[in-house]
């Protein structure tokens, strides 16, 4: 009889400090994200990427299904477990609250609004949400050239933007794009893709 091997795997390892993209453009079925050799998005497929800038404390993904439990009176266990929804998030604070093309993605009802001398954008009663694909890539521990993504390929920011601002801190807003499915993609594959690179520059 032989042991278990052991998984140690650095390269397995997210490190950070991730760097968080939207308005991607979706790729098809079976398709993904390319990466050009620097990690960021490449531009040939997604000419209109847009990098969120800098964040509080990082970003945050997450992917969880909702069961709901069904019982037998004669076990103490559930007998069958039913996924009824399923979220994925990727979340955070941004701080560059005043570049309006980021304040425009997050903000799913705004609009963009530059009068004489200004940026900015306007919002109030649209009640129509702009979605966008959002993702966030990140290298790994000892492999510099090699990088993670997280990419939902249709979400909103669903904290919409709020700022504190005060002398005693940065201005942050929360930011937390939530999936929504694409249905006419394959069953499995309609919300987003986590994935490494086995080589850089693909």
């Amino acid at each position: 009889m032989a042991g278990t091997a052991d998984n140690w795997v650095t390269a397995a390892v997210a490190i950070g400090p991730g760097k968080l993209y939207a308005k991607l453009a979706v790729p098809g079925a079976n398709g993904r994200i390319i990466l050009h050799t620097d990690g960021t998005p490449d531009s040939t497929q997604n000419p209109t990427a847009l990098h969120l800038g800098m964040t509080e404390g990082g970003t945050e993904f997450s992917v969880k299904p909702n069961v709901t439990q069904f019982f037998a009176d004669e076990f103490t266990t559930p007998i069958v477990s039913r996924v009824q929804q399923e979220e994925a998030l990727i979340s955070g604070s941004l701080l560059q609250i005043l570049d309006f093309d980021v304040e425009a993605v997050l903000n799913p009802t705004a609009t963009t609004s530059n009068l004489a001398g200004t940026k900015g954008i306007t919002f109030g009663g649209s009640g129509v949400l702009t979605m966008t694909s959002v993702a966030v890539i990140f290298p790994l521990e000892g492999t510099p050239t090699i990088y993670g993504v997280f990419h939902l390929y249709n979400a909103y920011n669903d904290q919409g933007i709020a700022a504190q601002i005060t002398s005693k801190s940065l201005g942050a807003t929360p930011f937390a794009f939530r999936g929504q499915a694409i249905t006419t993609r394959a069953v499995g594959d309609q919300t987003g893709r986590l994935f490494k690179q086995l080589a850089a520059g693909s």
